[in-house]
């Protein structure tokens, strides 16, 4: 799946776009500014500096659509949290300590969804300094229980 956020200007359409949504994460300053510097006649490459050079931008004639997903936030880690919070965290599977690994089967069992372990482990940290769930062990080793 392609992520893409598109503005349109007076010139046509400037966006970005990345396999995974929150590398987009504040695409749009970078856009808005683009499209300044390209109608103000400057080149792209003085147009995009730092880190953003990484995100492919382009300008096109028509408008890309976005992904028909509704999700906001952070994508699949909000997903995971929304699951995690409402369809786990309200039964007793954090009532002894539980893996990452042990997480994320248990969460693809209850949604039928497959997710990524880093992403799982994203989600978990993020319960974490909520408080809602605590973690034990050592780094690449940790253990999440209520």
């Amino acid at each position: 799946m392609k992520y893409i956020v598109s503005m349109n200007t007076k010139f046509g359409t400037v966006s970005a776009e990345s396999k995974h949504p929150e590398d987009l994460d504040g695409s749009l300053q970078v856009l808005r500014k683009l499209a300044r510097d390209l109608e103000s006649g400057k080149k792209r490459s003085a147009a995009i500096k730092g880190p953003e050079k990484k995100q492919k931008i382009t300008k096109t004639k028509s408008v890309a659509p976005a992904s028909s997903s509704k999700r906001i936030g952070r994508g699949e880690t909000t997903l995971i949290l929304r699951e995690i919070e409402s369809k786990m965290l309200p039964t007793d599977f954090f009532d002894k300590p539980e893996t990452t690994g042990d997480v994320k089967s248990r969460l693809e069992h209850v949604t039928g969804k497959e997710f990524t372990s880093r992403k799982v482990s994203q989600a978990l940290g993020i319960l974490r300094e909520k408080g809602s769930l605590k973690r034990a062990g050592k780094r690449n080793y940790y253990t999440y229980s209520k």
